[in-house]
């Protein structure tokens, strides 16, 4: 690790004192080949999150740098080997740097096992600086789930990596939006696998995990959770599927008996109706397009990632790699900047309670 002072001095006198009551976020920078690089240094460039919050990026120089230039953006890149009081400002970025790839090899949507390793570093780096105390939450952009698991992480995604990174028992993925949030029972799975992991068990323990977090996160002192069924017409009593007869609802009558207050299931085809009134809180879907879809429509550049079970705050974008348009400069930070945005307003809530 290069010392920061050799390259980037850091004088306090240029730059106005930091708002040193903001928390602190770590963005890790997701694939080097995918949008990740340029958004952040697309929302790190504006004066938004500087507003709530002290990012600190683990990613790499170069790409960013490559980024920047990529985007005529005039930004300095702070190499860090702890973290700065003050010295925040847009078009600065403090940067954790864990690898040393060069931009010249790399190809958008064509992550190789380097990448891989390092998207994973990022993260696990990200996670020790969180547990350490020293960053109060993290954001994550989008990563290549191939790449990671030919680099020997044998991880379907964010979700499930930073599971096995703390050891969380369970976990759950909600997708805040304006109108929804979404939990989703199973997440990064094939189609035909998922009716075997909806079992009552699976169910209950998302119904917690969506109670408890609407508590904690939200402030939501009696969650009203609606449920969605899995099969078409929610199985039409067997003849369409028993998963509804078999696991989802007896998870929901065990769930009421509990104290949650649950209803359903309702048939997800007609749930989502954007001209009726919602009265729940949260929603929890089956399987990953069931809830995904409806979000994405209504809130695409809006909805956040959050997950549910960990020992701390993470959030992430809404969204993939974006190979379609990856170095064409036509990727959006929005998303970006409403994860950190809920990274930061959450870190406060916690440090409050």
């Amino acid at each position: 690790m290069q010392n920061s002072h050799n390259q980037y001095p850091i004088s306090p006198s240029p730059h106005p004192p930091t708002n040193r009551s903001l928390p602190i976020i770590g963005i890790t920078m997701g694939d080097p080949t995918g949008i990740g690089p340029e958004i952040i240094v697309k929302a790190l460039s504006t004066k938004e999150l500087y507003q709530v919050c002290r990012p600190i990026v683990f990613g790499d120089r170069e790409v960013l740098l490559k980024a920047a230039e990529m985007q005529s953006l005039s930004i300095v890149v702070v190499l860090l080997e702890k973290i700065p009081e003050d010295g925040y400002l847009p078009g600065r970025i403090f940067l954790y740097s864990l690898s040393q790839l060069d931009p010249a090899f790399l190809r958008f949507g064509q992550p190789d096992r380097e990448c891989g390793l390092a998207m994973v570093r990022y993260i696990e780096e990200a996670v020790k600086w969180v547990r350490s105390g020293q960053v109060d939450a993290i954001t994550t952009c989008p990563i290549n789930k191939k790449a990671i698991n030919e680099a020997g992480h044998p991880f379907s995604g964010h979700t499930e990596l930073l599971a096995h990174l703390v050891q969380a028992p369970s976990v759950a993925m909600m997708f805040v939006g304006s109108q929804w949030k979404v939990v989703l029972v199973t997440t990064h799975l094939p189609i035909k696998e998922v009716s075997k992991w909806i079992t009552r068990d699976r169910v209950l323990s998302t119904f917690r995990l969506t109670d408890e977090g609407l508590k904690n996160y939200f402030e939501i002192t009696h969650p009203k959770i609606a449920v969605l069924g899995l099969n078409p017409h929610c199985g039409e009593e067997g003849l369409l599927g028993d998963e509804e007869r078999l696991e989802i609802v007896p998870a929901i009558m065990e769930a009421r008996f509990q104290g949650l207050e649950v209803e359903g299931p309702f048939p997800a085809d007609s749930f989502f109706n954007p001209s009726s009134p919602n009265p729940f809180d949260a929603v929890v879907s089956m399987y990953h397009d069931q809830g995904l879809i409806p979000m994405k429509v209504s809130d695409f550049r809006e909805a956040i990632n959050l997950t549910l079970g960990l020992p701390l705050i993470r959030t992430s974008v809404g969204h993939g790699t974006a190979y379609d348009i990856a170095g064409k400069g036509l990727a959006d930070p929005t998303n970006l900047i409403k994860a950190v945005q809920l990274a930061s307003k959450l870190s406060k809530l916690k440090r409050n309670y």
